[in-house]
């Protein structure tokens, strides 16, 4: 089953094939998380976007578990580039960009432990004093992350922000729990999706230019009555004498033609 998240949907999300009613909405069964998806891909066209996405179907998943309004702010980090943040909205994309200025948080220490973490505006003891001084600040007394399990060398996960008068009691971790075993099939699939549309883009451009290097060379060869290589060699020496990319000087080339630059066209 697909949820599209597009315009938030208030639909309940329920698990373990059991029954549980949220305030003003009918029982209806759980699903199974092997058999529900996310859509996170369209009308996403970065990673950026489908985190947003995801961070606005997770707070409504958990508002309307809970009964009460839920946030929630995601966060993804690869070795290839620097970490991406999202959130449902402004107060909880802070407490986002807050783990990464404080170099720590729950949602960094829920994805290291592989296991959820709860952290309560009322504790007293020093882990996350100033994290837990922001989102007290923010107006949330408690947070729960929960890690989403992705590719080896990826970390990811969710956080959760309740109000002050609201505490996430058991259930309320285990259906946080399940909701991120779903978020994690559906941003694998989203960024699976996308790695593979950039590997086509850039097939794509790589095609283009070595059909501009073809055509000038072969326009060359007309010209000159000369080899392959000998017009090649030609773009390479210019291409060395302007400081340029052998594709620059064959497109400037063949822009400067009688007739302009002949057209190229690829369909994948």
């Amino acid at each position: 089953m697909t949820v599209h998240v597009q315009g938030t949907s208030r639909r309940v999300l329920k698990a373990d094939d059991g029954r549980q009613g949220a305030a003003g909405v009918a029982d209806e069964p759980w699903f199974k998380p092997s058999g529900f998806l996310l859509d996170l891909v369209t009308n996403a066209d970065t990673d950026a976007a489908s985190l947003r996405r995801l961070a606005e179907a997770a707070a409504v998943a958990l508002t309307q578990a809970i009964g009460v309004q839920i946030d929630c702010a995601v966060m993804l980090s690869t070795a290839q580039g620097a970490p991406i943040r999202a959130a449902n909205n402004g107060r909880a994309a802070g407490l986002g960009y807050l783990e990464q200025d404080l170099d720590d948080g729950p949602m960094k220490q829920a994805a290291a432990a592989d296991s959820p973490i709860v952290v309560d505006a009322a504790e007293t003891t020093l882990q996350w004093q100033a994290y837990r001084r922001r989102f007290l600040d923010a107006g949330y007394g408690q947070v729960v992350a929960v890690p989403l399990r992705l590719d080896p060398g990826v970390i990811a996960a969710l956080g959760f922000f309740a109000p002050p008068e609201v505490r996430f009691d058991p259930d309320a971790v285990n259906h946080a729990t399940w909701f991120a075993r779903v978020a994690s099939q559906s941003l694998k699939v989203a960024l699976e999706v996308r790695s593979v549309r950039s590997a086509g883009d850039n097939l794509k451009a790589l095609l283009e230019s070595r059909t501009s290097i073809d055509v000038a060379c072969g326009v060359i060869m007309g010209r000159n009555r000369c080899s392959y290589a000998d017009a090649f060699g030609l773009l390479a020496g210019a291409s060395s004498q302007r400081n340029k990319q052998v594709r620059e000087v064959a497109e400037g080339f063949l822009k400067n033609l009688p007739n302009g630059s002949p057209g190229t066209r690829f369909e994948l």
